[in-house]
């Protein structure tokens, strides 16, 4: 079965083409981070880059009320100064570290002002939220709505001991969080190289001869999904990997991987209670998950069709529609349709940035939870796809060798 796999390997994904298209497509990717940088990081501008390294050996790492203390004693001055926007914007004026005293206001308040304020006041809105939680799961028990008191102590212990107690740089997390053009690209190379995995052998009318061979049989069925398996993990790896790297060496982290999620702004409702760096790790595994799923997907769509236009037409359209699916549905209203895409762990983000739920047996199950034991389920019709219609092409074309040898 080994030597099955590597030769479905070899003849279908050992292409120069592939390579080729890997590596034109990494390239791709590595320019989109780099542009995405240049144009929303905070310090792309050489001068803030290098003031808040000199800045943050004094106020990185765990927040005191010195070092808020002395941060306000920088900044407060500055408030005061800009408050009507009628300084003079002389350049490099005396007592200032940038061109001038807005744009060191700009950069205290953007770089640490803000994001510590959120940081230390987190505290109280987390404990707000789990009274206010109690307070409802009562409310809803009292009138017997029990899938809401059972949501809202979820809530409850989800947000409880909350706290961001230390203050790191996150700025890229921010920025990766939110980046999604390497799905794209994964679901276009899974794409491009699955769907000639079954039309090979159409071609040639191999398939229905391997199908009922003593040697073939469903083994080489089995073969070529593995190998295809083993395509869409190293490739999606490959694409995270890459994505993590190259934000990591172009934002120059400083420790931020070791800060709870909901330390972003954008994870404030988050129902996950992990760091920066486990959640890397997460949202990379049900990216991984889709895009398998996805590659089932297309080979689906591959093993119904001989002429590899069409199939190559149907995976695009898929994409198109599963992608306008996704941000058509991405309201609260919409959970459930949300949840039934079968790419919805493609790009995964809104499930981990809210604690959403949907009822089972009058149980709240996490949006998460649900979207991968669905996705799974997608994957298993896929598979059973796959299976059927390749044994109902091998009878068919069959029948068909029968007749003809019989007239």
């Amino acid at each position: 079965m080994v030597k099955l796999i590597s030769y479905e390997w070899q003849k279908h994904f050992r292409k120069g083409t592939i390579i080729i298209a890997i590596l034109l497509f990494s390239i791709m990717n590595i320019g989109k981070i780099y542009s995405i940088y240049e144009r929303e990081a905070l310090l792309s501008n050489p001068g803030w880059k290098e003031l808040y390294a000199e800045q943050y050996h004094t106020f990185g790492g765990r927040i005191t009320n010195a070092k808020i203390k002395q941060l306000m004693t920088i900044y407060q001055p500055m408030e005061n100064q800009t408050a009507e926007h009628t300084l003079s914007s002389t350049y490099r004026p005396e007592g200032t570290w940038l061109s001038n005293v807005y744009e060191d206001w700009n950069f205290f308040r953007y770089c640490f002002v803000y994001p510590m304020k959120y940081n230390y006041d987190y505290k109280a809105y987390a404990s707000n939220v789990v009274i206010k939680a109690k307070e409802n799961s009562i409310f809803f028990k009292s009138f017997g709505n029990l899938y809401e008191s059972r949501k809202n102590e979820v809530i409850a212990r989800i947000f409880h001991g909350r706290d961001i107690t230390s203050f790191s740089d996150k700025e890229m997390y921010r920025g990766y969080v939110q980046y999604e053009f390497s799905s794209l690209l994964v679901l276009l190379l899974c794409m491009y190289g699955l769907i000639s995995v079954f039309l090979s052998e159409k071609e040639t009318e191999m398939d229905s001869l391997l199908m009922t061979t003593k040697t073939g049989g469903f083994k080489v069925l089995y073969a070529k999904l593995w190998a295809s398996g083993l395509f869409i993990c190293l490739i999606s790896i490959w694409f995270w990997f890459l994505d993590y790297t190259t934000f990591y060496l172009i934002y120059g982290s400083k420790g931020g991987s070791s800060s709870p999620l909901y330390a972003l702004e954008d994870f404030v409702h988050t129902p996950l209670n992990i760091s920066l760096g486990q959640y890397a790790l997460l949202y990379s595994f049900f990216k991984t998950m889709g895009m398998i799923v996805a590659g089932l997907s297309f080979l689906f769509i591959s093993n119904l069709f001989r002429n590899a236009l069409i199939p190559f037409l149907s995976g695009l359209t898929l994409i198109i529609v599963c992608t306008y699916m996704q941000e058509a549905f991405a309201g609260p209203g919409h959970m459930l349709l949300k949840l039934l895409n079968p790419f919805v762990l493609v790009v995964n983000r809104d499930l981990f940035r809210k604690a959403e739920f949907i009822a089972l047996l009058g149980y709240p199950i996490p949006s998460y939870i649900a979207a991968g034991v669905l996705t799974v389920s997608w994957g298993i019709v896929f598979l059973y796809g796959i299976k059927l219609s390749a044994k109902k092409n091998a009878m068919l074309k069959g029948s068909r060798k029968r007749v003809n040898s019989v007239i």
